[in-house]
C-alpha cells in the first residue's frame, strides 16, 4: 500500500501565488525501474488534487470498481483544499455520516471532530487508516459494491461512543444493530432518492439514544429524529477493537441486509480489504503499462483510479474523453449510464443532459456507444429523448426543462444563439453590476451590457451566447449522425444544418468566434481575452473566446475553411499557446476567469473545453506540434502531489485525458468514433479490449527527449496517418510508432493524411 506523505514547502494559497500554480517539488528519481512486488492498485496516490487552483479539491474517494457506495474523509468544512484539513469530522455513508469519539456522549459535528496527521494516515484504493488524535483511536475501513467494514481501535480504559448522524430515521435493536432510511446524497435524473441501510457493530453498546437523550440499555427501540443516534460503550480495562459493518439499498431495509449478508457475510476485515485490493488490480490491469518513470507510472495510476471510480459526474465534463475510456476497457458501465439517462427521460420527460452547464452532451455519449457498437439500451426511445431535448429543451445554462423563450426561437430560426447588445453609454466604462465587476486593478474595458430582459436566464451564469451555441451545434452533429444510422432521413438533413451553426458566430477580422445579437450585429467592443464579465459568461462558459474558438469538434477542417488556409490555421493555433495578458495584471484575469488555470498562453489545462484542442495540428499537417504539446503539458500539469492536477477533477474528465494522452491517443471527437495520435509516454500500453482481445500501443526508442514520431505501424500496415479508428482498437491488434528527438515533419502532414471531418477542403 501506498504511504501518502508530502511537506508542504512555501505552499501560499490564496495569497499573492493562489493563481500562480506552484507546484510542490518533485520526489527525487532513485530508480525508473518499476518497484519489485509493486502493483497498480500500490501506485495510486488518493491526494492528488487535494490542493486546488480554484475551488473545491478532489477527495481521497474509495469505492468498489462499479460500486454504489464510496467513502472518503469529511474534513473541516472551512477549508476547501482537502489536503490542508486540520480535522477529520466523520465518514459519509451516502445517507448519513459516521463518527467516533471518547468519553460522554457530546451532541454537535465540531465538538466531535478530530486532528489527524497525514504521517499516521494511510490512503489506497481498497484501504483507508488514520488515527483520530483527540479520542485517540485508530479508525480503519474497507468495503465491497453496497457495504463497508469500519473498524475502530479504543485504548484501554476509555469510553467509546459511535455516531450516526443524518435527517434520517433509524431503529436500534438489542444494542448492535442499526436500520433506517435517509435521503442520499446524490441525486438520479434530477430526483433524490432514498437510501436505506442496515449495520451491525460486533459488541452490544452500554446504552444507546438518540442526539437528544439516551435510552438504557435493553429499553424499546427508539427512532433517533432528525439528528441521528449514537451508541456508547463503557470503559474497558483492555484495549478494545469494534468493528461497524454497514450496508445500503435504494429498495429496503431487508435488500441492504441481504448486501450485508451477500458481501461480507463472515469474512473478516482483512479478507473484505484483501479482495477489494484484487479487485482494484485487476480493473486498473485493464490497462497494463511498461517503461516510463516512477512518477509517470503513478500520475498514470492514479489517474486512472480516479476516472474509473468517480464513474462519472456531469456530463458536460466526462462526455470528453472519460466515457471513451469507459467505452473502452468497461463498455458495461457506458451502457449502465445510458439506461440511467433513459430511465430519467421516462420519469422526468427529459433525458439527462449536461447538468449544471449547457448543453445536451448525453446525446454524444449516447451516439457514441451506439456508433461504437455498444448495445443493451433501447435506441428508438433514447432517440425520442434526444429529439425531444433538441428541438423542445431550453438551451438556457444551468436551466433543465421546455425551451419557450425567444433565445431558443433564435437558434432554431437564425442560427445562433444571442447576447445581449451593449448599452450606448458604454464609453463610460463602468460595470453594469456586480458581476462585471473589476477585480484588483483591472486595466481593460468591461462589456457593458443591457440589463437582462429574459427573466428564465440566471443574473450569476448569464447567457454564454457563443458558448451555447457551438456547443448545441456538435450536439446537433451527434444526433444527425444517429439519425442517418437509423435511417431516419429528414432529421439527417435537419440537424447536420443545424450543425453549421458555428459558422454564423466566426468573425474574420479577428480570426475567432464572437457574440452576436439577435439583429445579426456583432457585439461592440469585444475583447477576445476579457469581454463576457465574470467568468466571461455574459459570452462563453469558464473561459474566453481564444478557448471557444476551437470548440468546433465535429468540423475542424470548416475551421481552417474559415481561417483561410492551414497555416493560418496553425499560426492563430500557435498564437493560443503564446497570446499573454498584453500588461494586464495576471491577478486581474484569474480572478475574472478562475476557471482557466493551468495557463500556456490562453490554454487551460485546468478547464475541459481546451482538453481536444493540442489535436488540432493534426488536421492541419502540423502533427508534430501536437505530440510537442501534448508532451509539455503532462509533464507541467500533472504530478503525484496534492498539487497534481490543474483544476478541477471534475468526475474523472481530468484523469481521464492524462491516461488517454500517456498511451498517445485521444477522443478528439468523441462521437466520430475516431481517436487521434499523439506522444506516448510508456514503451508499451496494452488495453484489454474484452474478448480476450488486447491493443497494444508501442513506442520504439521512447524517451522524454524522443517525442515526436517518426514512421508508424497499424496492424502490420505502414501507417501514415495521426489518427485511428476505434474499430482498429477494439478488434484488437498493435499500433507501432517509432519515437525520436526531432520532428518527422512530413509524417501525417498531407491534406488527406487529417481525420474526417463534416466539411471538405477548400483551402491548401
Amino acid at each position: 500500500m501506498m504511504k501518502l506523505k508530502y511537506t508542504l514547502l512555501a505552499v501560499c494559497m490564496l495569497g499573492g501565488s493562489a493563481f500562480a500554480q506552484h507546484k510542490l517539488p518533485k520526489a527525487k528519481i532513485v530508480a525508473d525501474k518499476p518497484m519489485a512486488g509493486k502493483s497498480p492498485a500500490d501506485y495510486v496516490d488518493l491526494y492528488i488534487g487535494s490542493i486546488n487552483p480554484k475551488n473545491g479539491s478532489t477527495a481521497p474517494v474509495i469505492k468498489a470498481p462499479g460500486g454504489n457506495m464510496s467513502i472518503f474523509p469529511m474534513f473541516n468544512p472551512a477549508i476547501e483544499d482537502f489536503y490542508l484539513s486540520d480535522k477529520i469530522f466523520g465518514f459519509p455513508l451516502g445517507f448519513g455520516s459516521l463518527m467516533v469519539s471518547k468519553g460522554d456522549f457530546k451532541p454537535g459535528a465540531r465538538l466531535n471532530a478530530s486532528r489527524f496527521d497525514h504521517d499516521l494516515e494511510t490512503a489506497t484504493p481498497y484501504y483507508y487508516q488514520a488515527l483520530l488524535e483527540d479520542p485517540n483511536i485508530n479508525t480503519e475501513y474497507t468495503m465491497t459494491d453496497n457495504t463497508a467494514i469500519f473498524r475502530f481501535t479504543v485504548p484501554a480504559n476509555q469510553a467509546t461512543n459511535l455516531l450516526l448522524s443524518g435527517n434520517f430515521g433509524i431503529d436500534v435493536k438489542d444494542e448492535k444493530v442499526l436500520q433506517g432510511a435517509g435521503a442520499s446524497s446524490g441525486r438520479r435524473g434530477g430526483m433524490q432518492q432514498t437510501r436505506y441501510f442496515y449495520a451491525e457493530v460486533s459488541k452490544p453498546a452500554s446504552i444507546h439514544g438518540s442526539m437528544q437523550e439516551p435510552v438504557p440499555a435493553g429499553g424499546m427501540p427508539i427512532r433517533g429524529g432528525g439528528g441521528g443516534t449514537y451508541l456508547h460503550w463503557a470503559a474497558s480495562a483492555q484495549p478494545q477493537i469494534l468493528e461497524f459493518k454497514v450496508a445500503i439499498s435504494n429498495t429496503s431495509i431487508e435488500d441492504a441486509k441481504a448486501n450485508l449478508d451477500k458481501e461480507i457475510g463472515k469474512s473478516t476485515f482483512e479478507q473484505v480489504k484483501a479482495k477489494l485490493k484484487d479487485r482494484w488490480n485487476a480493473e486498473l490491469n485493464l490497462i497494463k503499462i511498461k517503461g516510463g518513470t516512477e512518477r509517470q507510472r503513478g500520475i498514470f495510476y492514479s489517474t486512472l483510479y480516479r476516472t474509473r471510480a468517480l464513474r462519472m459526474g456531469n456530463v458536460w465534463d466526462t462526455y470528453r474523453s472519460a466515457y471513451a475510456l469507459q467505452d473502452l476497457i468497461e463498455p458495461k458501465e457506458s451502457v449502465k449510464a445510458i439506461n440511467s439517462f433513459i430511465d430519467a427521460y421516462e420519469k422526468t420527460g427529459w433525458l439527462t443532459n449536461s447538468g449544471a452547464m449547457i448543453g445536451n452532451h448525453s446525446t454524444s455519449v449516447i451516439v457514441e456507444a451506439y456508433l461504437k457498437g455498444l448495445r443493451g439500451f433501447d435506441i428508438e426511445k433514447a432517440y425520442a429523448g434526444m429529439r425531444k431535448n433538441a428541438m423542445e429543451g431550453t438551451m438556457i445554462p444551468w436551466k433543465d426543462g421546455p425551451g419557450t423563450t425567444e433565445l431558443e426561437k433564435n437558434y432554431y430560426e437564425k442560427g445562433w444563439y444571442p447576447a445581449l447588445p451593449i448599452r450606448k453609454d458604454a464609453d463610460e466604462k463602468k460595470p453594469v453590476d456586480k458581476y462585471d465587476r473589476l477585480p484588483y486593478n483591472v486595466k481593460w474595458t468591461p462589456t457593458l451590457e443591457v440589463e437582462e430582459w429574459v427573466p428564465e436566464v440566471d443574473s450569476w451564469h448569464r447567457r454564454q451566447s457563443v458558448s451555447v451555441t457551438l456547443e448545441h451545434c456538435y450536439d446537433d452533429w451527434c444526433f444527425a449522425q444517429i439519425a442517418k444510422a437509423l435511417g431516419k432521413d429528414d432529421d439527417y438533413a435537419l440537424f447536420m444544418k443545424r450543425a453549421h451553426n458555428y459558422q454564423n458566430l466566426f468573425k474574420p477580422s479577428i480570426g475567432l468566434m464572437a457574440p452576436k445579437t439577435a439583429d445579426g450585429q456583432w457585439v461592440e467592443p469585444f475583447d477576445p481575452k476579457t469581454s463576457g464579465g465574470f467568468a466571461g459568461e455574459g459570452y462563453f462558459a469558464e473561459c474566453n473566446s481564444w478557448v471557444y474558438t476551437w470548440s468546433v469538434q465535429h468540423d475542424i477542417q470548416g475551421l481552417i475553411n474559415l481561417e483561410g488556409s492551414r497555416q493560418n490555421f496553425v499560426d492563430k493555433l500557435d498564437e493560443l499557446f503564446t497570446t499573454g495578458h498584453n500588461g494586464m495584471d495576471k491577478m486581474a484575469f484569474q480572478g475574472q476567469f478562475p476557471d482557466m488555470t493551468g495557463l500556456v498562453g490562453m490554454y487551460p489545462q485546468g478547464n475541459e473545453p481546451a482538453y481536444h484542442i493540442p489535436y488540432l495540428y493534426n488536421y492541419a499537417g502540423q502533427p508534430w506540434k501536437t505530440q510537442r504539446r501534448i508532451r509539455m503539458l503532462m509533464d507541467l500539469w500533472y504530478d503525484i502531489t496534492p498539487l497534481g492536477l490543474a483544476g478541477d477533477e471534475d468526475g474523472g474528465a481530468t484523469s481521464s485525458w492524462y491516461v488517454f494522452n500517456a498511451m498517445g491517443f485521444y477522443p478528439q471527437c468523441p462521437a466520430s468514433a475516431v481517436f487521434d495520435i499523439g506522444s506516448p509516454i510508456f514503451e508499451e500500453s496494452t488495453i484489454n479490449v474484452g474478448g480476450g482481445k488486447t491493443f497494444v500501443i508501442e513506442a520504439k526508442g521512447v524517451s522524454a527527449q524522443n517525442k515526436y514520431v517518426q514512421s508508424a505501424v497499424l496492424n502490420g500496415k505502414v501507417w501514415n496517418k495521426p489518427w485511428m479508428k476505434n474499430s482498429d482498437i477494439v478488434s484488437g491488434g498493435r499500433l507501432t510508432l517509432v519515437m525520436g528527438p526531432r520532428p518527422n515533419m512530413a509524417w501525417g502532414s498531407a491534406v488527406g493524411d487529417a481525420a474526417p471531418s463534416m466539411s471538405a477542403s477548400t483551402v491548401n
